[in-house]
């Protein structure tokens, strides 16, 4: 067999058998084309994605892609300068007390009790979704609601106009394809101007908010202080950066994930829809055994031992949530759908400790309603063009479809 590597589209669009290969080798996997450390145990993943005293957030990969030319990250640089606003670490890639400030712009926005205020609405949001193809013979599920549900809480959420809703959505398409590792020197190009277009967007809409407040996160952004603090503009871009992306990217391939499953166990169908209580239970075991994000980086700050395995300072781990919410040390019957697992909330799909993602109950929200909308008006959903019309999107770290053509009977 060739050594695996994370870095293969193949491995990318279905990771998890490679999970179980390296797993056999401990719990710590050293990826022979890049050299990072990938972490697959629950037990290493789950300390270490709340150690921000020995691996840090910030890696300094947002901004510094590998590449082999010694110049190309001064032709990026030029470009946010120039074009956008100058990067700087916020929120998601940066350590606390930071990222402390940084997340308290945003904590109060998406606490369970506000997306338990907000069920009237997000029905809203998917039925008028429904509404626009539920007579149609066929539909592909990602692009006509998976993604338009996300994308229009976040915007609403945001303080962006529903009529931006095209511009959002290629905006966030093209900040998640400039995380990907992967990428060229002249992709990276390409997708930096793209993003700082964002930027100019999101500086013309603070301004607006700043001679106009009004409830919603770019205003509280634009205006806000915490201990006598405001946010830069540059603070402020690459947040708008991270919550748009984060806000859609998670919840849409959370939803095609969940779908597809649902189609897989057509059974499954029946029970949810006699039995809608429950919903929040299927919810968890397709966000544990598909998570929409697989894992992320961090760097030794310094030498230490993950797992048994020597790590020295400056490395990049990779903390796989995915392969971790599938260890059957921890999950029996990991790869199984189970309705009635005991732990099944205990998985590491929105991290864990300090940096856990601050839209987790948000995006359990959206999914919840949107599965109990689409079992109360649908019967028989199935895929409408087979194999071809379900396909997976290689990605280091999103896991999802790029399409999925479904068909359905409505009730």
């Amino acid at each position: 067999m060739s050594p695996i590597s994370f870095m293969d589209p193949e491995v990318q669009r279905c990771p998890f058998p490679a999970y179980e290969a390296v797993r056999k080798e401990g719990p710590v996997y050293r990826d022979p084309l890049t050299g990072w450390y990938v972490v697959t145990s629950y037990e290493e993943a789950r300390k270490y994605t709340g150690d921000t005293v020995n691996l840090s957030n910030d890696t300094g990969f947002l901004f510094n892609r590998q590449s082999q030319d010694e110049h190309h990250q001064e032709r990026v640089d030029r470009i946010w300068q120039e074009e956008g606003f100058p990067r700087v670490p916020a929120l998601v890639v940066v350590d606390p007390p930071d990222h402390t400030f940084h997340r308290s712009f945003i904590n109060k926005s998406f606490t369970p009790y506000r997306v338990r205020l907000m069920e009237d609405y997000l029905e809203t949001v998917v039925d008028e979704m429904i509404d626009d193809f539920i007579d149609a013979d066929e539909v592909d599920f990602k692009s006509e609601l998976a993604i338009k549900v996300p994308l229009a809480v976040i915007a609403d959420q945001l303080g962006m106009p529903r009529s931006d809703l095209d511009k959002l959505h290629f905006w966030s398409d093209s900040i998640l394809e400039h995380l990907d590792p992967t990428i060229s020197d002249e992709r990276e190009i390409e997708l930096t101007k793209v993003i700082c277009e964002l930027h100019q967007y999101a500086s013309a809409k603070v301004e607006e908010y700043r001679a106009e407040p009004k409830e919603c996160l770019l205003s509280d952004f634009a205006n806000a202080t915490v201990d006598g603090r405001r946010l830069t503009m540059s603070e402020i871009a690459v947040m708008v950066t991270q919550v748009l992306s984060g806000g859609n990217d998670s919840t849409a391939n959370g939803l095609a994930n969940g779908l597809m499953r649902l189609i897989e166990t057509p059974v499954l169908q029946t029970r949810l829809q006699e039995q809608p209580e429950l919903i929040p239970a299927f919810v968890e075991e397709v966000l544990r055994l598909d998570a929409p994000v697989q894992g992320l980086f961090r760097r030794v700050v310094r030498d230490m031992e993950i797992g048994g395995t020597p790590v020295p300072e400056g490395s990049i781990v990779i903390l796989k949530w995915g392969a971790a919410n599938r260890d059957p040390d921890r999950f029996p019957e990991p790869d199984a759908l189970d309705l009635d697992r005991a732990n099944s909330q205990r998985h590491l799909t929105f991290g864990f400790g300090p940096h856990m993602c601050v839209g987790a109950g948000l995006t359990r929200g959206e999914m919840r309603v949107t599965f109990t909308r689409l079992l109360a008006r649908m019967r028989n959903i199935r895929l409408a063009r087979g194999a071809e019309g379900a396909v997976r999107e290689p990605h280091f770290f999103s896991y999802g479809f790029r399409e999925l053509w479904i068909a359905f009977d409505p009730v």
